[in-house]
């Protein structure tokens, strides 16, 4: 009976000191997840990466996060919370729980801050600013910023978070002295991290032409204080576009054929900011736009006052299910490096398509390797559903190869 008691003891303290150990380290999740999550840890060990593969996961995709493969992915960036004037988190909008809000405070992130961590990956923050007047507002009150950091600094302390990643996005020249403002806000953010979190990552979000065109941000200055640079090299053609074009061409600027690329935006950026911080963004994604002549490449998209307008993410999956899109109604743009194609809808209408396919992501990662960027950021997780393509392809071209 002894014998059986020390035994007891032995496993309850055991199961306490687990328990404790859990609770601390991944303070989001039970200590039941916990195992769990260790178990499937096991059963598909996380390869080693030569890049970080980190993918944004928006609020409106969690649907799709069954199909993650997360032996492959470096990280995952919760996109988002927004941030308003005074510095707080926007928790309602229109009387209602702002939805990016309401995902972040619900259990299934914080398992998957859990998870992602115990499967290899580091899970990280995006804090959003979008409109013009609250940005300015912030950038105008320096109680607002401090609150700002501060409520940052208690969210990665209390959920244990790897990294916080900055999309403040300015439509528009601002006024003289709002890039020193925001440098100013950056100069804080940064050091109070390095000196109360120096172990979280910070990020930011660049759009392709942010080189060329600053607006708010001195990018030589802010790629000093950032860990990382996130260049959100996609939407050159969005749905707003006039003209139907690649989301994300890899060429053609210099030739003339589109109003910038993806290979002149790095160019642009590897004169201000290291290969190492450099994160390249994909898009898993294209669109597909109602036009005034689908066979024709670039042809004008329907103006938004016309009934028969029409503008539309058309996802990676989603492409590869679409019966519109026939084989002998795309064709591949050696510029661009990337597919499109034509089709009339049931009201005869012409639509043209640009696609991100197997070919095109394979261009952009090979070119991320063969630049030595610190990695690959896709937007969006889940866009290739349950196809393993793309997961195949991040295989392939970034998991170190293991010598004979």
């Amino acid at each position: 009976m002894k014998r059986v008691a020390i035994v007891l003891s032995s496993l309850l303290i055991v199961i306490a000191g687990f328990w404790i150990y859990s609770s601390f380290t991944y303070p989001t999740t039970s200590p039941i997840n916990v195992i769990s999550f260790f178990i499937q840890s096991k059963q598909h060990p996380h390869k080693n990466m030569e890049q970080q593969t980190v993918a944004f996961l928006p609020y409106w995709r969690m649907d799709d996060l069954k199909y993650a493969r997360f032996d492959l992915l470096s990280g995952i960036i919760y996109f988002s919370l927004y941030a308003d004037e005074n510095g707080q988190f926007v928790k309602v909008v229109n009387n209602e729980t702002d939805p990016g809000y309401r995902w972040w405070s619900s259990q299934v992130i914080k398992d998957l801050i859990a998870k992602t961590q115990i499967n290899g990956g580091k899970f990280s923050l995006t804090i959003a600013m979008q409109k013009n007047k609250t940005l300015k507002s912030l950038l105008n009150n320096k109680n607002a910023q401090k609150k700002l950091i501060e409520n940052l600094l208690t969210e990665v302390e209390s959920r244990h978070l790897d990294g916080i990643n900055v999309d403040f996005e300015y439509d528009g020249e601002p006024e003289e002295g709002y890039q020193q403002k925001f440098t100013g806000f950056a100069q804080d953010l940064t050091s109070s991290f390095k000196t109360n979190s120096p172990k979280t990552e910070l990020s930011i979000d660049f759009f392709p032409l942010s080189v060329r065109e600053p607006r708010l941000f001195d990018i030589k200055k802010l790629s000093q204080l950032f860990d990382r640079i996130v260049v959100m090299s996609y939407d050159y053609y969005s749905s707003t576009s006039d003209i139907a074009g690649p989301v994300a061409p890899m060429g053609g600027f210099k030739e003339q054929k589109y109003f910038f690329d993806i290979k002149t935006t790095y160019e642009d950026y590897l004169k201000f900011v290291p290969k190492e911080k450099l994160v390249m963004g994909v898009p898993y994604y294209g669109y597909d736009w109602a036009v005034e002549n689908g066979q024709k490449i670039q042809s004008k998209t329907l103006p938004i006052s016309d009934p028969n307008n029409y503008a539309a993410v058309i996802s990676y999956a989603r492409a590869k299910e679409n019966k519109d899109l026939k084989q002998n109604q795309c064709q591949w743009d050696d510029f661009a490096k990337e597919k499109w194609c034509w089709y009339k809808d049931e009201k005869n209408i012409e639509h043209q398509v640009w696609i991100e396919d197997n070919k095109s992501i394979e261009e952009k990662f090979n070119f991320a390797k063969k630049n030595k960027f610190s990695g690959i950021a896709i937007w969006t997780l889940g866009y290739d559903k349950q196809y393993p393509d793309l997961w195949n392809l991040i295989e392939k071209i970034f998991v170190v190869k293991v010598k004979p």
